[in-house]
């Protein structure tokens, strides 16, 4: 009878003598992978370092343009008559604000009709005109009634922001009429072309959808007017939006109602602050993660690049800053100092007193083109970061060793498997041999009778 699985004629644990002469076998391959394995643990914290590395260059790269400092808040002091908002460009000081009345869009309102797809209005041709531009509306016995007519003009071609809408005010529905924006530039007149009646004036068919200023048919509920306002003193400032720039340099008045009070715009501190905590929350990030990762036991423990990437930034921090006319000449003298395990603190009242007090000397510290700290830094952080810095040389060498311990350990798995192979083809050799011995011997030992 023939064997059908290793050991079955001989009792010898065919696999488990291959299993275990494999993983003697295995051993260099083993040690191959592990080495893979500390590799890409390099290769994954020198990516967390670069990470770190990009987050402190954004961070820093806020403060290095003097632009970064022109940052201002506008407050009114009546928030209900206006709101303020300031871009780069403002100045700091007080100013007095009075609105005389709002910007509005122009409403015009038809009469009440008895329902909004039945009632036909009558058929004919609707021009609407701001006086620099128009478009038409065809209206026909497809939709000359309150809804079609709505639909029609709010779908018609070079419709240039005129919205109709239907309303119920009780006593029936009606059609309104309304530019998009506010402004008495914006203010429409509607020209009618009544094929029903041939009378494009009278108060019956598609007329009664007519008006112009003073004139026919509709109700003008409320007329198009640009905001008025006088600010420190100077009067007679218009606009056609209650969205209110370029009066007040750098300042955009946001017009809420009639009235007077005051905006005052000042450099924002907490602003220019919160700017500075965010470079040390990503300096201190970055310290943190390269002490611990060089750190004994740590995945980096023992690589110069690390203390290489310290001391290149740390010598930006240890150069002195030498601005004609500046106060300052190091970084610390604004709040910003360095602790003893490397770290930053950020001192917020010094910070702020120096953006108050000093502002020129805070900004030209940071970032004069030649010795500005974050000027610098910038630069360094960029070189590290750059193609062929310390960090890319490293992760190419990393990657470099990678790539041949994954080719070795393929052409070692090759060996491997051929050995395997050959070991279980002799040991099912010798357990078939084995297997037809013992068959052989019960058959004399059955013939002698025993």
């Amino acid at each position: 009878m023939a064997i059908s699985a290793a050991g079955v004629g001989s009792n010898i644990d065919v696999n488990g003598i291959v299993s275990q002469l494999m993983s003697l076998e295995r051993r260099p391959l083993d040690l191959l992978n592990s080495k893979k394995s500390l590799f890409n643990a390099e290769l994954s914290a020198y990516g967390k370092l670069k990470s770190d590395l990009s987050a402190l260059q954004s961070a820093i790269g806020a403060l290095k343009d003097t632009s970064s400092f022109k940052v201002f808040s506008a407050t009114a002091a009546d928030t209900t008559i206006f709101s303020a908002t300031a871009g780069s460009t403002a100045i700091a000081g007080t100013h007095s604000v009075t609105v005389g009345q709002l910007a509005t869009a122009q409403k015009l309102v038809s009469a009440a009709f008895a329902d909004t797809g039945t009632t036909q209005l009558g058929t004919g041709t609707l021009a609407i005109s701001n006086g620099t531009s128009s478009f038409n509306v065809t209206i026909d016995a497809t939709n000359n009634t309150l809804a079609g007519i709505a639909d029609a003009v709010n779908a018609a071609t070079g419709n240039f922001g005129v919205s109709a809408t239907i309303l119920n005010d009780g006593t029936g529905y009606r059609l309104v009429f309304s530019p998009n924006d506010t402004g008495a530039s914006k203010a429409i007149t509607i020209g009618v072309t009544d094929t029903g009646d041939g009378n494009n004036t009278d108060n019956a068919g598609l007329s009664r959808l007519s008006y112009t200023a003073g004139g026919y048919n509709l109700t003008q509920t409320q007329a198009a007017q640009d905001a008025t306002l006088t600010v420190d003193g100077l009067a007679g400032i218009t606009s056609a939006s209650n969205t209110v720039s370029g009066v007040i340099q750098g300042v955009t008045l946001s017009l809420k109602t009639a009235g007077s009070t005051t905006v005052q715009v000042a450099v924002d501190s907490a602003a220019l602050t919160a700017t500075a905590n965010s470079f040390v929350t990503a300096y201190n990030k970055l310290i943190t993660d390269s002490n611990s990762l060089h750190q004994k036991g740590g995945t980096l423990e023992g690589q110069n690049t690390i203390l290489t990437m310290q001391s290149q930034i740390t010598s930006v921090f240890n150069s002195s800053i030498n601005i004609t006319g500046n106060s300052y000449t190091a970084i610390s003298q604004v709040g910003i100092s360095i602790q003893k395990d490397g770290t930053l603190s950020l001192n917020s009242s010094d910070f702020q007193a120096a953006i108050t007090g000093h502002l020129n000397d805070l900004t030209g510290i940071f970032s004069d083109t030649s010795q500005g700290f974050a000027q610098r830094l910038y630069t360094e952080l960029g070189s590290l970061l750059q193609t062929d810095g310390v960090l890319d040389a490293t992760t190419t060498g990393i990657n470099n060793s990678i790539s041949d311990l994954t080719s070795r350990a393929d052409q070692m798995q090759v060996r491997l498997d051929n050995v395997q192979l050959r070991l279980q083809n002799q040991f099912a050799a010798l357990d078939g041999l084995i297997g037809s011995m013992k068959q052989t011997s019960n058959a004399l030992l059955a013939q002698l009778g025993r």
